[in-house]
């Protein structure tokens, strides 16, 4: 079989316009019928891994259909329209996987989600303060809600080094199942006063710790939840002392880049 030529951003976004605009009419064209092949080859299978991690079996064609269903019917309003909003992005692909991500969510009432299926490197350009369109928190109160958290269990002069860090981190989602130690050095690179088990502590409570992430990540459940209280969840607030334990015995630790070898 024949590989499918991936959309270039402008294809992608011209696509998601027509959507936008034209409703079913634009999946009765041939440049419809090739988003819909676009999908089956670059985006079913990671939405497919995703509702495997929440318990759910779901087959290519239902997660196809579950994506044209919420493009369509979030058309109508174009102050709130998905669509668009993804035609604007400078990455519409990674847009549109924290749009279905949130679609497969709602379709099963997940609550809590690991960060790694979470594809919103270009969320901060397209949210408002009254949160994105499809009910997720906007990255910057993400970050900020987070930090608020960590904040109350560290010394004050760890707040900027950290803050800093979970920018980076919010802004760098996982790409694959491990923690990549070439991204964690990035990280670190990033705030060298931290020490390694530091930066270590900051990125599991952000990112959230195996095996159950989407129970463990401050910034997973921020984004779905921002009334969302640690006090509420048991092993949320169980993570929170792991973090703090960690974070102050790594005071001690190596500062050093070369170490994560």
């Amino acid at each position: 079989m024949a590989k499918v030529e991936k959309f270039s951003n402008w294809r992608t976004r011209a696509i998601f316009t027509e959507i936008a605009d034209s409703g079913v009419d634009a999946f009765e064209t041939a440049e419809g019928a090739a988003f819909i092949e676009q999908l089956h080859a670059y985006q079913v299978a990671q939405l497919r891994e995703a509702a495997r991690d929440w318990g759910y079996a779901i087959s290519a064609e239902e997660t196809v259909q579950i994506i044209i269903a919420n493009l369509l019917s979030t058309r109508k309003n174009p102050e709130r329209c998905p669509a668009r909003y993804i035609a604007a992005a400078a990455e519409p692909w990674a847009y549109f996987h924290t749009t279905a991500i949130g679609w497969l969510q709602k379709e099963w009432g997940i609550r809590g989600a690991p960060l790694e299926h979470v594809g919103y490197a270009e969320y901060t350009n397209l949210c408002t303060t009254d949160g994105d369109a499809h009910g997720l928190t906007p990255l910057e109160d993400v970050v900020d809600l987070t930090f608020g958290i960590v904040a109350q269990v560290i010394d004050s002069r760890h707040h900027s080094a950290v803050r800093e860090l979970l920018y980076w981190i919010a802004a760098n989602p996982p790409q694959r199942l491990s923690y990549d130690v070439d991204d964690r050095v990035a990280a670190h690179r990033l705030c060298p006063s931290l020490s390694i088990e530091q930066v270590i502590a900051v990125i599991k409570i952000a990112r959230g710790s195996r095996p159950n992430t989407a129970a463990t990540s401050l910034m997973g459940q921020f984004l779905l939840d921002d009334s969302f209280r640690v006090s509420e969840s048991g092993s949320h607030y169980r993570a929170l002392t792991s973090f703090k334990n960690a974070f102050r015995a790594g005071e001690t630790g190596s500062r050093m880049l070369t170490d994560w070898v």
